[in-house]
């Protein structure tokens, strides 16, 4: 087995059968597909089930069904690198969708090399897959690299740790799990992944769509949401000395952490975070004069006010 896909179900009845299209209309031989059921209280599960067995009955054989109790999408992906064959894992998010012939370009790239890790890029779509917005930069690489300074340096600077904008090498987490019950996971998760693998291959080409869900798990704003994103920027700023790097992802994340405490808890409240989090940055190992990215500079300098004239600017703009 070359490949496994591992899909958390929970509360997609309106998207799993998209999702599932997308991988069998294209599914090739050497790659299974793990179908977590994650306690859903709906029948996303069973919708599943009857669409691989009445549309795609022969690719039955290449799809494992694992149900248990609700464990949250950390706990539901745990569960399948634990069921995985494959010598390589990705994960797929069940609201969203494969470009075609994925299995064809991944399978070709892992024919031709050793790799560890192929990164890929991903569009952004609301319910029409057709209408497609690139969020993320080209790589500067091409093709195959050892994971050299300017790799790590280009993959923190960039700080997109969806955990399924990558194919891995399973032995990658053979000693690291995605942290149950936490939101924000894969930050908690594949910078310690990356930093284990040797070779990487890139891939300049949006193969996977990435639905912008509003009744996601992390689209709406909560206590926990905002308490989870403190824990992995105070995660990041205890992981500069193991990766120096870890200080451009540092800021990318605590500039998200302060807007989602500013919208939800006020300026005030926002502002005590900022000060909290900037005094342990100030007596890590944290060097500014790492920041590649204007608004890292500007938002690490000017903390709140920063966001607040940024949000001021773009209501100027809208109304103008």
């Amino acid at each position: 087995m070359l490949l496994s896909v591992i899909i958390p179900i929970y509360k997609v009845e309106k998207y799993i059968i998209e999702c599932l299209e997308s991988v069998c209309s294209q599914l090739i031989d050497g790659v299974e597909v793990i179908l977590v059921n994650d306690g859903t209280p709906d029948e996303s599960m069973l919708i599943a089930k009857n669409y691989i067995t009445e549309q795609y009955a022969y690719l039955n054989g290449q799809f494992i069904f694992v149900d248990q109790e609700n464990m949250g999408l950390s706990g539901a992906r745990n569960t399948g690198i634990q069921c995985a064959q494959g010598e390589y894992l990705m994960f797929l998010d069940s609201d969203d969708i494969l470009e075609e012939s994925f299995f064809t370009k991944i399978k070709c790239v892992l024919d031709s090399n050793k790799l560890d890790i192929i990164q890929f890029k991903a569009f952004r779509f609301h319910d029409n897959p057709s209408v497609k917005m690139d969020f993320m930069v080209n790589s500067p690489f091409e093709k195959m690299y050892i994971i050299d300074e300017d790799v790590v340096k280009f993959v923190f600077n960039c700080s997109n740790w969806f955990a399924w904008l990558r194919v891995y090498k399973k032995d990658l987490f053979k000693e690291q799990s995605f942290p149950l019950r936490k939101l924000y996971e894969d930050a908690y998760t594949i910078p310690f992944i990356f930093l284990k693998a040797k070779t990487i291959y890139f891939i300049n080409e949006c193969l996977l769509g990435y639905r912008f869900n509003e009744e996601g798990i992390t689209a709406k704003i909560t206590d926990k949401s905002i308490e989870d994103l403190k824990d992995v920027s105070e995660l990041f700023v205890k992981s500069i000395p193991t990766c120096k790097y870890f200080s451009l992802s540092l800021i990318s994340i605590s500039q998200y952490y302060i807007t989602q405490s500013l919208k939800f808890e006020g300026f005030s409240k926002a502002l005590s975070r900022w000060s909290a989090l900037k005094r342990q940055i100030v007596q890590s190992d944290f060097d500014q004069n790492m920041l590649m990215n204007k608004g890292n500079k500007l938002f690490y300098q000017y903390g709140v006010f920063f966001l607040v004239l940024e949000y001021c600017l773009r209501k100027i703009k809208v109304k103008k």
